[in-house]
């Protein structure tokens, strides 16, 4: 009973102690800097979480550029012609995209640099680094366009050329078509002439039917008959001079009544009797005329 005694005025003095030292001044100033230094803590934590962040998401960024980059140099490198219009604009939209990209990890970082937190060297040479990096890939995005740039003028000079080229061509298929249609025209009028010029006219039939023909006048005896050139030239048979050497005649007796020099033709009997005029000499035979008359008897 004395035991529990004891303890119950123990316990009661401690229980006393402690109220007293709680509502001590120094207890309470104690209990302020801890509140106060677990408030700092807080805020440098969240201060530490929003600079590294930042850091990764620069260097995300980065690593999605690494990546971007090696498909903008490889389409880059091709010939403008081989890339088709619409790949084009969407490479320079895509260098457009991340050379924005790139100035705006330069501004966090300078952000960062400016920021007086945090001090230690080893974050100074992780800006550093990244600063570097996003300096290179800012230039190569500026070559790319350049590069981009330049082939667009060149395409544009290569369409001008392709143009010119083009009408030139054009022009010079209607020239062709102009002299092949000329030269027709010229061969057409040379095979024209040289039809006319090679061409023999013949009539054969009796003496009435070569007067009703317009070919013989009336005039009694042959020997004062005279052949009329006045006739209508639809009475005649037209003929190649170069490939008419024979005539068939269709009757036993005949005669040649227009003027054509001895020696350059015959009249032979064929082989069914009838009689057959043989040119032997065909440039000399239509030399002095161009129409052979032969009177049947």
């Amino acid at each position: 009973m004395k035991k529990i005694i004891i303890f119950s005025l123990l316990a009661i003095a401690a229980l006393s102690l402690s109220s007293c030292v709680e509502n001590s001044a120094k207890y309470k100033a104690l209990q302020a800097q801890l509140d106060s230094l677990g408030s700092a803590h807080s805020v440098k934590s969240a201060e530490f979480e929003e600079v590294f962040a930042t850091l990764n998401e620069v260097e995300n960024g980065l690593k999605s550029i690494r990546e971007a980059e090696n498909i903008l140099v490889l389409q880059s490198q091709k010939g403008g012609a081989e890339i088709p219009e619409n790949s084009r604009e969407q490479l320079k939209s895509d260098v457009a995209a991340i050379g924005e990209a790139i100035q705006s990890y330069k501004q966090q970082i300078n952000k960062l640099k400016n920021d007086g937190r945090i001090q230690s060297s080893q974050f100074k040479k992780r800006l550093a680094a990244l600063t570097a990096e996003l300096e290179a890939k800012s230039e190569l995005i500026e070559d790319l366009g350049r590069q981009l740039e330049e082939k667009d003028r060149q395409l544009v000079v290569k369409s001008q050329q392709i143009e010119t080229l083009d009408k030139t061509v054009t022009n010079l298929r209607d020239e062709v078509t102009t002299l092949a249609q000329a030269t027709a025209s010229q061969q057409e009028t040379i095979a024209n002439q040289e039809a006319q010029i090679n061409s023999g006219y013949y009539i054969i039939g009796t003496k009435s039917e070569l007067i009703t023909a317009n070919v013989m006048s009336k005039g009694g005896l042959f020997k004062s008959a005279k052949i009329s050139y006045q006739a209508e030239q639809s009475a005649f048979i037209k003929i190649d001079i170069r490939e008419v050497k024979e005539i068939q005649i269709n009757a036993d007796r005949a005669k040649v009544l227009s003027v054509h020099p001895t020696g350059t033709y015959t009249l032979e009997p064929g082989a069914n009797g009838m009689q057959v005029l043989k040119i032997s000499q065909p440039a000399t035979f239509w030399e002095q005329t161009k129409y052979l008359v032969i009177q049947t008897l």
